[in-house]
């Protein structure tokens, strides 16, 4: 899909990176309007925080509404909450798991290992490799994770580095 955004956009930049910003955050488009959730955001206050003219933000709902496939996708967005920080504050456990995004079975192997420890996964969010600039997955747990699972997760075949807090 991000090869399709790309061409649409190619010719112009600035209109590129609200793309890949509205679908980071799930920012929808509906007629004419970007929405978060079913609340209406204001163009001015999007490029402000996107370093772009206003201009530009309205022109990529524009060329984004004009394209009939990226319409349908843009219009079914919708936000997720990510909870990683705040998650520390709840006492559970944050596992941060750096990979190769093109390596099949590094969610299987992660949950894997937590499921042999007992241990209950409350969020996980793995983030897109073609929006973001490292390929990672977030994962947040009702516990602290132990050591040993880290030495589990880290034989995944495609793992590079794991944190956790």
């Amino acid at each position: 899909m991000w090869r399709r955004i790309a061409e649409k956009f190619e010719k112009y930049p600035s209109q590129i990176a609200v793309a890949r910003e509205f679908l980071k955050l799930g920012i929808s488009i509906k007629d004419g309007k970007a929405y978060c959730g079913k609340i209406e955001l204001v163009p001015a206050k999007i490029g402000e925080a996107l370093g772009v003219d206003r201009k530009v933000v309205v022109s990529a709902i524009q060329n984004i509404e004009s394209d009939e496939d990226l319409r349908k996708v843009f219009e079914k967005l919708k936000p997720v909450a990510d909870i990683t920080e705040v998650a520390r504050f709840l006492g559970y456990g944050v596992l941060e798991v750096y990979a190769e995004s093109s390596k099949p079975g590094i969610a299987s192997g992660v949950t894997s290992a937590l499921a042999k420890e007992g241990i209950v996964i409350r969020y996980m969010l793995a983030e897109d490799p073609e929006l973001s600039v490292e390929s990672k997955m977030v994962v947040v747990t009702d516990t602290k994770i132990p050591g040993k699972v880290v030495e589990e997760i880290l034989k995944v075949e495609g793992v590079k580095k794991v944190v956790i807090s």
